[in-house]
């Protein structure tokens, strides 16, 4: 295959053409066309440890066997395992392996590197039960280390960075064959189809463990489940044994990752046949990052969903980001061979500074961040630096010594005694922090995150049910008025989002307009007198806010009328009709800013009304949240859900309205950011609000003496 390769490297070795449907634009890698013989060869490569995985972890194969035989005789060692585990890579890591480049050093450092590599796999296979995405998460990253040896074994003349970008067209069909075989396989046979008898059946015998809280009745004479297997798709719920009994392996994921593993095998091998394309560098990098995190985001977003409707959503979600984050560690390993230890260095460096460049302005933010989240990490690492130091002092180590240039990094201190280069440098990057604030944004991330996930959840929690509670008696129209009121009340406040309002609306409407109007007629209700809302706080934010206010510096300020952002949002905003960049920002923008600039601006309120109406589209999915949310807790007489389909309804519901939020968010961003780059002499043009800047001077002037003085 290979000399095939050099025979036809001018002729077959080529940009992919251009195809008449741009679907293949919009979904496909850009992949390269390679002589059949390597073709093949690659696909049988990437089909090999897909194969074994499939045999052993899936359905289509052994999988529930194999789930059975780790949860009963190798779960039991996960805790030794991986204290081993631990205490033997804290010493490898305290007598720098990475600096042994003996020739020596070398091979037993890669037999180490490659026992821990071993051990963690075992260690990932024994908590599989409690853990179920670890296999295929461990799959991933062994198919990259498979596909790399490939290289080296038949492939070793062919460049690295050319081999690797060889791989996006065998690892797309490969995808590809895997979807098709386990749909046709799917569909072959009943038993084959996931049913939640099917789920129920496999359950126990998988590791997952069964939930008996507020169901003892639920619980057998052996301790176990009060049902049994009848069959290899049925089951037998004897006398006393209720049929709700089966909630009690409601979070059971085992089964559904079991099941949809080769879909799983699919969509791994469909995110490094892009990444593939990014490391042969054939395509823009910055345009096919973006047009793959966009397929990539929709396609986790199907498999949430439909592990969502099939009973599995509980914890899907980060199965779901634990196998992103494995797919993007297997991707690495295709970046670490591809590229050289200083291009590698070169390219962090510059992605670092763009970075800088773009949101420098930011940084103190994920700092204060990453003070409030890693502070204890941070100060256990200097203890470990600090014994690591005492561990290189040793003269009999040679070993355990940085490269020379490394230590050259570190200049004279009174930290060169007691702590590693790696730690001095690492210090020296925090003292070089404005830390006051820094500190700030830390205090200000832990006030949020305890008002948020603990105040704001309790207090929401207490006062929507005495709000539900206090209206029920209440007529309609007087409910509306009510909370017409509250929400006009709560749009004018700067902060407040409208997504919490349209919230609000469905679960609180539904339970009064359900008696007269019909469920579902309420629901449309409660969608309608949302909307209105909206378009009544646009009207007042824009003419009450903006149009009489326009003439004070301070409102001005608060919207940012001299921020990029905001220029190029009335660059898009001042254009004649509606565009689509122009509803983009009015459904997508800061809803308080927006509306303020149109009244600044002076802007014609019916069009800007008109142009508002598609935020239908985020009201909708969040009222039904609500209204589902509500539906979710009502009871009958003994205990029962009347709606128990309701619980998944909020959660489709729920990212519906994420998705359509974000995606309105993105959407107004990539046009304003476009309206930035490209239309910068129109840009100009718009003048510089001096009033607004001469604020802005001196509050910057008060921040830099401040900053001078806190600085310690």
């Amino acid at each position: 295959a290979e000399e095939n390769v050099k025979m036809k490297s001018t002729e077959a070795v080529k940009p992919a053409m251009p195809v008449s449907s741009d679907a293949r634009n919009i979904i496909l890698p850009q992949y390269e066309h390679l002589p059949h013989g390597t073709f093949i060869s690659l696909v049988f490569a990437c089909s090999v440890p897909a194969i074994l995985y499939i045999l052993g972890f899936t359905k289509m194969g052994h999988g529930v066997q194999v789930y059975q035989f780790l949860s009963t005789h190798i779960e039991h060692y996960a805790y030794i395992i991986s204290l081993g585990l631990a205490v033997f890579t804290f010493f490898l890591y305290l007598f720098d392996i990475q600096y042994w480049e003996s020739s020596i050093g070398k091979c037993i450092r890669r037999s180490l590197y490659g026992f821990v590599a071993f051990v963690t796999s075992i260690l990932v296979l024994a908590v599989s039960g409690a853990h179920p995405y670890g296999p295929i998460s461990v799959f991933l990253v062994i198919t990259t280390l498979w596909l790399v040896s490939v290289h080296q074994i038949f492939f070793r003349s062919t460049p690295t960075r050319k081999y690797v970008a060889w791989l996006s067209g065998p690892l797309f069909y490969t995808s590809m064959l895997i979807f098709v075989s386990w749909l046709m396989w799917t569909f072959w046979r009943d038993e084959n189809e996931w049913t939640t008898s099917i789920k129920l059946v496999d359950a126990g015998v998988t590791g997952c463990e069964a939930d008996f809280t507020d169901r003892e009745d639920c619980r057998g004479p052996n301790g176990g489940v009060c049902f049994y297997p009848n069959g290899p798709d049925s089951l037998h719920f004897p006398e006393g044994c209720d049929l709700s009994c089966r909630d009690v392996y409601s979070s059971c994921l085992n089964t559904f990752i079991i099941w949809a593993g080769p879909f799983l095998v699919s969509a791994g091998f469909f995110f490094l046949s892009f990444f593939t394309t990014f490391v042969g560098g054939r395509v823009s990098a910055k345009e096919e990052v973006v047009r793959f995190t966009k397929i990539w985001l929709f396609l986790l977003f199907g498999m949430w969903v439909s592990a969502s409707l099939a009973g599995a959503g509980a914890g899907f979600t980060f199965a779901l980001v634990s196998i992103t984050i494995a797919a993007f560690i297997a991707s690495g390993v295709f970046l670490v061979t591809s590229y050289k230890r200083i291009e590698r260095e070169e390219r962090i460096q510059n992605l670092w500074d763009t970075i800088v460049e773009k949101y420098g302005s930011y940084l103190n933010i994920v700092r204060g961040l990453l003070v409030v989240s890693s502070a204890p990490v941070a100060i256990l690492y200097i203890f470990v630096s600090g014994l690591k130091q005492r561990v290189r002092s040793l003269k009999f180590l040679k070993c355990s010594q940085p490269p020379q240039s490394t230590r050259d990094l570190a200049k004279p201190d009174k930290m060169r005694t007691w702590l590693t280069v790696e730690g001095q440098n690492l210090v020296r990057e925090f003292r070089s922090w404005d830390r006051a604030t820094v500190y700030s944004w830390a205090f200000y991330w832990g006030f949020g995150f305890m008002t948020l996930s603990v105040l704001a959840s309790k207090f929401t929690t207490l006062f929507l049910s005495w709000l539900i509670h206090e209206t029920q008696t209440l007529s309609l129209g007087v409910v509306t008025s009510i909370m017409v009121g509250v929400g006009v009340l709560m749009f004018l406040l700067p902060p407040v989002p409208g997504a919490p309002i349209y919230l609000t609306m469905g679960i609180v409407i539904i339970p009064v307009g359900s008696e007269t109007l019909g469920l579902v007629w309420s629901i449309v209700y409660a969608i309608v007198i949302s909307v209105f809302l909206k378009l009544v706080a646009t009207a007042l934010q824009q003419k009450m806010i903006g149009g009489l206010l326009k003439n004070k510096v301070g409102v001005r300020q608060l919207v940012g009328v001299n921020t990029p952002l905001i220029r190029g949002m009335k660059l898009l905003l001042q254009e004649e009709g509606l565009s689509i960049p122009k509803v983009a920002i009015l459904c997508g923008g800061p809803d308080w800013p927006t509306s303020v600039l149109c009244g600044i601006m002076g802007l014609p309120l019916l069009p800007i009304l008109i142009g508002t109406l598609p935020v239908i589209a985020l009201v909708v999915p969040t009222v039904l949240a609500g209204s589902f949310t509500y539906m979710s807790s009502i009871e009958d007489d003994i205990g029962r859900p009347v709606y128990p389909w309701a619980g998944v309804g909020a959660t489709l519901s729920t990212a519906g309205a994420a998705l359509v939020l974000f995606g309105n968010m993105l959407l107004a961003a990539y046009y304003v950011e476009h309206a930035i780059s490209t239309r910068g002499d129109e840009l100009e043009i718009i003048p510089i609000d001096k009033e607004v800047k001469i604020k802005e001077d001196g509050e910057e002037t008060f921040r830099k003496a401040y900053v001078e003085v806190t600085s310690w």
